[in-house]
């Protein structure tokens, strides 16, 4: 019998003629309405645009309007709080604070440290806690029965001083550690697979934290420089894609009366408490060293020697731009910002 790299290696070969090269990815925010081959269009959102089209963000406002703080119970409390989870794998966790779940001691730069730190930000009842993990691919979220919730119950929301019934905003990296599955075309590919288990692990995490409300997904930033080959591009290229599907697959379904029409992705109606409302967060893929629209490069010190991880350089930036995103994105306001600030101080720039 085959072992699974050797499966790997001749399925890659196969597909080699169709495979595309690193150097010929543009992001999805840039590439708008054109094809990024096979039929997959670009853009973050359907038809090919980056805006969020208005019945979608009208709803996600709405849920958004129920988050406020609440006690161990799950009950409104004027001293309740509002908890913010990071989930996702290692990449997720230094973006967060460090590659350690149960830190309290994030480094300067990292999400967690940035946000105790701003006065734009809600102080009074917000809590971020760091539920991501080194190598918590997504087959550690996919089922409610799994030893990670409870991990997280104990180790990470406990010692904040939080519940599960607390949890109301998440902040989603999803991947497949070394897939097996071959990249896109092929009906099997590594991106098509994800959004079934991304998709039941909202449905998990929806279970475990029944007042989660808001949910942001990102995609992983660039893999081009990885030396291992465990998640080379373009798996990270089109693990935005993945995300793509998400966001518009519960549109769609929303549009339909709430009738799921992927039947990869499932039931994600937020109105029945299936799952939360889901909307990108920061797009964090840029090409490497060629400048994406807005700026953003990779360089490859913003790595560890693997090309992979995080350095401390590139976490930083990936939690600049999750910052950013969350000071301007308005389902975000009503909790994220300071209440006692006039709306034009709570965005203003240092």
């Amino acid at each position: 019998m085959q072992s699974p790299f050797v499966k790997r290696i001749f399925v890659l070969a196969l597909l080699l003629p169709l495979t595309l090269r690193a150097d010929d990815l543009i992001p999805l925010n840039d590439l708008g309405p054109r094809d990024y081959h096979w039929g997959y269009v670009g853009g973050l959102w359907d038809y090919g645009g980056n805006e969020m089209d208005a019945d979608h963000r009208a709803n996600g406002l709405r849920r958004a309007s129920l988050i406020q703080p609440l006690d161990g119970d799950g009950k409104p409390s004027p001293n309740g709080k509002i908890v913010f989870i990071g989930a996702g794998f290692g990449e997720t966790a230094r973006i967060m604070c460090t590659t350690e779940a149960f830190s309290t001691d994030c480094e300067a730069g990292s999400l967690m440290s940035m946000v105790k730190s701003d006065p734009r930000v809600n102080h009074e009842s917000l809590v971020f806690v760091n539920a991501a993990r080194e190598g918590y691919d997504a087959s550690w979220w996919f089922w409610p029965f799994l030893p990670n919730y409870t991990r997280i119950k104990k180790s990470v929301l406990l010692p904040a001083g939080v519940t599960e019934k607390q949890v109301q905003v998440a902040w989603i990296q999803m991947v497949t550690n070394n897939p097996e599955d071959p990249p896109l075309p092929i009906q099997y590919a590594d991106a098509y697979r994800l959004k079934a288990g991304v998709a039941q692990a909202l449905r998990s995490m929806k279970e475990h934290y029944p007042n989660l409300q808001v949910a942001y997904l990102s995609s992983r930033v660039y893999g081009g420089y990885s030396t291992t080959n465990w998640n080379p591009e373009p798996y990270a290229y089109e693990n935005g894609l993945t995300m793509r599907w998400m966001v518009v697959g519960q549109q769609i379904m929303m549009r339909q009366g709430g009738e799921y029409w992927d039947t990869r992705i499932g039931d994600l109606n937020y109105e029945k408490g299936i799952a939360p409302w889901i909307a990108w967060g920061p797009y964090l893929w840029a090409n490497g060293t060629t400048p994406r629209s807005d700026g953003l490069t990779w360089q490859r010190d913003d790595f560890l020697a693997d090309g992979e991880s995080l350095s401390e350089q590139g976490a930083h930036k990936g939690a600049s731009l999750l910052f950013d995103f969350l000071l301007h994105e308005p389902t975000a306001a009503n909790w994220f910002l300071n209440p006692s600030l006039s709306a034009k101080s709570r965005v203003a720039r240092h």
